[in-house]
């Protein structure tokens, strides 16, 4: 077991390491302080609770484990009132896990602010940093996550805590826009898992889907300054990158590298986890019960959608792709659901209504990984997995690359209604989690013609460095062309509903300089594989239309369930997703991470970071149509 090292200062004598002393020097010294010496989590939680009453403490546990995260928090709190240090931080902390998992970080965060640091064990030191840093990346402060767990003592972990802590990191260095540092941290956890080939295996796919993040162009750039084993993840990244499937000359390229790389870590199965994971990576023989409704007020939804799923079976060249059975949606779901699990469904997919989603939500625990097709508030339920393509996540990625970006106050002008409120909520509370100022808002009555009164209001509201635009299609031109007038240096960044996917020069040419976060199924126009939306054009309907993201939701909804479990066990793990990079967070929600793009005179292209637009290349009539 990994030791932390303590000195003991003696006259004369200088330092001596104390966890190394003889004992007839330090013997009851030793004996005393021997447990701080070690980082064991679950044995110093069992030292410091051994005073605590049993029965309570036995009810605050079995809450947590029958899925009332939330009430076993109030549970441990108030056995915390009565207890002595340590037992008292402990079961704080035990109540801050709780609320993590019954999402409530707010909570977890103002229950670990309250825990005294001068009474706690080596091991309830480094588990305040890394609940404080899992809190941290939960509410999407990257940069403050990983502060946390850069004073975190790693050496003294034991290998299963340091695995959490780096595939925490990795998550948090990903969040922040460093691929390459997030890379680095899962080779690092490569080398503690060489007693678990499987689980090996899984994270070096999830490294080089990690730095495939980087594109073409950054990849050169860190095969160019990387050395050592992370120059030979680089090289890799770029040889599986430059290929849409496995193929013969694939395997000929790989056993190549391989003999040229000896010393190399990469697997001999590398490039077969790496494409079957992409197509869907399914065990042999395994059936899957996919709920989508086909019928009423979301049918086309999950029309396209199942659509979505077909297509990526249809490319599924593994060799084991599963059986699937479609069943209706609409109406009660659980019998839908009870009935396909009971007739041998070893995973399901959907539902897609977010009512039926609480519905399966309310059960404490599912049989089988569930990959649910929406999102529902509330504690995490055995086997389900959340996956949405909610707006508000939309909003929340501009803010995370608004800060990113070094900008730091915000003005907003949304919609009136519902939605607009919702997308002005969910980037304001990101954007202040994250330090950011909001200098002004406003909202405005769609389909107005009097712009140009709500932008500049907006704008003499407050000193911004951006706008947040929320906006469809139909408003864009004129919102964006009002800004624009209104201050032509300051960056505006909008959401994905300002694009239907279709570059209209017509329209859209006057949305040139306009930034939006999108789905990479939309704005890669280069990809002609055979889920590519260039070669789907011809076989499914409505893929240029409003519905098009819903086919890439299916596709992802195949590729990622029958991973969704080994996902949800460990936040390092990462998938490329076509709605974006993919990855699970402690609640089983899947989070993405849209891509940064910029409206050209010729169509949207990727962009790196926002940046405010010099006067000279500013011209006042950029609102106005090429």
């Amino acid at each position: 077991m990994p030791q932390q090292t303590y000195s003991f200062q003696a006259s004369g004598t200088g330092d001596t390491p104390l966890c190394g002393a003889a004992p007839a020097l330090f013997g009851l010294l030793l004996a005393l302080l021997l447990a701080g010496c070690t980082i064991d989590p679950v044995r110093d939680e069992q030292r410091v609770l051994a005073d605590v009453p049993a029965a309570p403490l036995g009810k605050a546990r079995g809450l947590e484990q029958s899925g009332e995260p939330e009430k076993a928090a109030e549970a441990y709190l108030a056995l915390a009132e009565d207890a002595v240090s340590p037992a008292k931080e402990q079961l704080r902390l035990n109540a801050a896990e709780a609320l993590l998992q019954a999402g409530k970080p707010a909570d977890a965060d103002r229950v670990l602010a309250e825990i005294g640091r001068g009474s706690l064990t080596s091991s309830q030191r480094e588990l305040v940093l890394m609940l404080e840093a899992e809190v941290a990346l939960q509410r999407g402060r990257a940069g403050e996550a990983i502060a946390k767990l850069d004073r975190v003592n790693k050496s003294a972990l034991p290998s299963d805590l340091k695995a959490r802590y780096l595939g925490t990191q990795a998550a948090a260095y990903r969040l922040n826009g460093q691929p390459l540092a997030a890379a680095e941290r899962l080779d690092e956890l490569d080398k503690l898992l060489t007693n678990d080939p499987a689980a090996r295996l899984d994270n070096q796919v999830s490294l080089l889907f990690t730095l495939s993040t980087l594109g073409r162009g950054g990849l050169a750039e860190a095969e160019r300054t990387s050395r050592g084993r992370m120059q030979g993840w680089v090289e890799l990244a770029r040889l599986f990158s430059g290929h849409g499937a496995k193929t013969p000359q694939l395997d000929a390229d790989f056993r190549k590298w391989r003999s040229g790389r000896g010393g190399h870590p990469a697997l001999p199965g590398l490039s077969e986890a790496y494409y079957n994971t992409l197509a869907g990576g399914y065990p042999a023989g395994m059936e899957v019960l996919v709920l989508l409704p086909t019928g009423g007020r979301f049918g086309v939804a999950g029309e396209a959608i199942k659509d979505g799923v077909q297509a990526a079976y249809d490319a599924d060249r593994s060799g084991q792709r599963p059986q699937l059975q479609f069943r209706n949606s609409t109406g009660s779901v659980g019998s839908a659901f009870d009935r396909g699990v009971d007739g041998g469904s070893d995973l399901v997919l959907g539902p897609l209504e977010k009512s039926s989603v609480g519905e399966l939500a309310r059960r404490s625990s599912l049989p089988v990984p569930t990959l649910a097709l929406n999102r529902t508030g509330g504690a995490a339920t055995e086997n389900l997995y959340q996956f949405s393509l909610a707006p508000e996540d939309e909003a929340i990625n501009v803010a995370n690359y608004a800060h990113a970006s070094g900008l730091r106050s915000a003005a907003l002008l949304y919609p009136q209604g519902p939605w607009g409120e919702r997308m002005r909520d969910a980037f304001r509370t990101q954007w202040r989690s994250l330090g950011g100022k909001v200098a002004g808002q406003r909202a405005y009555p769609p389909g107005d013609s009097s712009y140009g009164v709500s932008a500049n209001a907006l704008l003499s509201a407050g000193d911004a460095d951006f706008v947040f635009l929320v906006s469809g299609v139909q408003d864009a031109v004129p919102l964006y062309g009002s800004l624009r007038e209104a201050d032509a240096r300051m960056p505006v960044v909008a959401t994905s509903h300002v694009y239907d996917g279709d570059f209209n020069p017509t329209r859209d040419a006057a949305l040139s300089g306009l930034y939006l976060v999108d789905i990479p199924w939309i704005l890669d126009t280069e990809r002609s594989d055979a889920l590519s939306r260039k070669a789907l054009r011809d076989k499914l309907p409505n893929v240029n239309g409003p519905l098009a993201r819903l086919y890439a939701m299916g596709i992802d909804g195949y590729r990622l369930a029958p991973r969704i479990a080994d996902m949800g066990n460990s936040p390092g793990i990462f998938f490329p997703g076509e709605t974006g990079g993919l990855n699970v967070d402690s609640l089983g929600q899947v989070r993405r991470q849209l891509v940064l793009a910029k409206f050209t005179p010729s169509g949207p292209e990727v962009a790196d970071t926002i940046e405010a637009e010099s006067a000279s290349s500013a011209a006042p009539d950029a609102g106005a149509p090429q």
